[in-house]
């Protein structure tokens, strides 16, 4: 009776298994591949890109359909930030204290489960540890994929205070031009399975 019971166990787990998979996707800079920080001043708004940057999400996905996000991982490179114009370039670098902190990253090792909002996207809420400028913190993040021919494209947009982060928002022209303290940071990164 006891082996029977056995059998029927790992028969259910069979079946429950079939079809799903875990596996890592990763995204890679390119033009339709982007992360945009978008900032003001008392002059005009600004933004600057991401141009380096890699990041690796593991998902769970059922018979094609994305069913969780089990852990994120994204790193950018602080020299890897490109506006176009090398002055503010340098600013932001100085910012940011690259000398000393190389990266910014974002780690989640929390699982989520997404809910298919319509055919083909899926939303969540993602926690994990943004680091900045060697400071540390937690956050929540609204994320939502979409399911493409070959992978998923993450899409989301976050605020963010710099001065939470120990960062004193760049200046120009001996302090004439200050930029505000908060900036949105816009994800489009499409992952292909690893």
């Amino acid at each position: 009776m006891i082996h029977f019971k056995s059998i029927s166990v790992l028969l259910l787990l069979f079946v429950f298994s079939v079809g799903q998979s875990q596996a890592k996707y990763n995204a890679t800079p390119s033009s339709e591949n982007f992360i945009l920080i978008e900032g003001t001043s008392n002059i005009h708004d600004w933004e600057i890109l991401a141009k380096n940057f890699t990041s690796q999400i593991d998902l769970s996905v059922t018979e094609g359909e994305l069913k969780k996000v089990n852990s994120m991982d994204l790193s950018i490179p602080v020299k890897g930030f490109d506006s176009g114009k090398s002055k503010m370039d340098k600013n932001t670098y100085e910012a940011l204290n690259e000398d000393e902190y190389k990266q910014v990253s974002f780690t989640s090792s929390i699982p989520v489960q997404l809910v298919e909002t319509s055919t083909g996207v899926y939303k969540a809420m993602v926690q994990g540890e943004l680091t900045i400028s060697g400071t540390t913190k937690t956050v929540e993040i609204p994320v939502e994929f979409y399911k493409t021919n070959a992978g998923f494209t993450l899409k989301a947009a976050q605020g963010l205070d710099m001065k939470n982060y120990g960062i004193e928002p760049p200046t120009a022209l001996f302090g004439t031009i200050t930029t505000g303290d908060t900036v949105n940071i816009i994800f489009n990164l499409t992952h292909y399975k690893s």
